[in-house]
């Protein structure tokens, strides 16, 4: 099979998966295998600090347990926490080789296993925890095909996570409720091959009845951009394809209201296993999910460097600022000198037209939590 189709593949279970955690397991091991690793783990970390291991694959069970009980404080991987959601580091990315095989983690943990390097990627930061996914090598140093599998996996299961957050509140997706529908703050709409909406939850209806993005036309819905209007269409017809044909159409919209407020929309095919289940018992084919612009959101970090124009470093300044706190544990933290981070502040603060470090603290608190209160 050709990597595009396995990589397709992967993505329509990535999202079923999302749905049953039963499937994340087999789903986590052939992304390991497709991208070349020897193992794998999702890693949760809940609010309290205490790092849980959802799914690994590959690993020993008794590795498994001394990583939790003694080794995680010593991991360096634990530093893309601090990285923006989305990005993939690598060992190099904060330890030089050699100084990473004098450390206890490499030749009490890594190395017994024969491992090397891993690639680690940050999926979501909330006040409820943190999600990251790793997946070691054997043998050498991430290369090419490792980190071209995960980029194109990497949003997805972003988005998946997203997915499982606003809509599984329980283990199975059938006994998700209306009323829990209506309790997010992201709007849901199921449509179905036309664009009719079957289903619009109470976020929904306030973005419908204000039609600056969004309008029912005679029941159809429709977008206040042509373009976004037109793609979205193109995504509905191709549902009537098939599974696979629409697991390559999944879209992400940019919505802009007339105020300047800006709105993600993501739409996801109900298609294949549990989704088609789902959209059956409402005659849908895709739920579109619309929210404003929020720091909680699988895209916040690319958003907030697109709104301000934002250098990559700057946006790494600006979240540790926020997260971290002063300059000298900023300049620590990213191993640069003060005076460089004072450099990138000045120029944040600029593009930002904030004055002060409390500043930052707002602008990122201004955002919308998604669940109403």
């Amino acid at each position: 099979m050709e990597l595009n189709e396995q990589l397709l593949s992967l993505v329509a279970d990535i999202y079923d998966a999302a749905l049953d955690d039963s499937r994340w397991s087999a789903t986590l091991r052939c992304i390991v295998e497709l991208a070349g690793g020897q193992s794998g783990g999702l890693v949760r970390i809940g609010a309290a600090g205490e790092p849980v291991i959802s799914h690994a694959v590959g690993v020993d069970p008794a590795y498994i347990q001394s990583y939790i009980e003694t080794y995680e404080p010593f991991d360096p991987s634990r530093g893309v926490l601090h990285a923006p959601i989305g990005q993939i580091q690598t060992i190099r990315d904060w330890l030089d080789v050699d100084e990473f095989r004098t450390t206890l983690f490499y030749n009490e943990w890594t190395r017994p296993q024969g491992l090397e390097d891993a690639a680690n990627i940050l999926l979501d930061k909330s006040a409820e925890g943190i999600s990251r996914l790793s997946i070691m090598k054997a043998g050498g140093p991430v290369d090419r095909r490792m980190h071209q599998v995960i980029s194109h996996l990497t949003p997805h299961l972003q988005r998946a996570m997203l997915v499982r957050q606003k809509l599984q509140q329980q283990n199975e997706w059938e006994t998700t409720s209306l009323s829990t529908l209506d309790a997010l703050r992201t709007a849901v709409l199921l449509l179905d091959a036309e664009g009719h909406i079957t289903h619009a939850n109470a976020s929904a209806r306030d973005i419908l009845d204000e039609a600056e993005i969004l309008r029912s036309v005679r029941g159809r819905l429709v977008t206040s951009d042509p373009n976004a209007d037109r793609v979205l269409r193109q995504a509905l017809a191709g549902t009537i394809l098939g599974d696979r044909a629409m697991t390559g159409a999944s879209i992400s919209l940019h919505l802009t209201a007339r105020d300047g407020s800006h709105y993600l929309g993501h739409l996801l095919p109900l298609t294949a296993g549990r989704r088609q289940r789902f959209g059956a018992s409402y005659d849908a084919c895709a739920v579109l999910f619309v929210s404003k612009a929020a720091l909680d959101t699988i895209v916040a970090p690319d958003l907030i460097r697109k709104l301000f124009k934002l250098t990559p470093t700057e946006l790494r300044v600006f979240l540790s600022i926020v997260e971290i706190g002063g300059v000298p544990d900023v300049a620590r933290s990213m191993g640069l000198a003060e005076t460089t981070i004072k450099t990138h502040l000045a120029r944040i603060f600029t593009k930002t037209g904030t004055k002060r470090q409390a500043d930052l603290v707002r602008l990122v608190a201004a955002f919308t939590p998604p669940i109403k209160v």
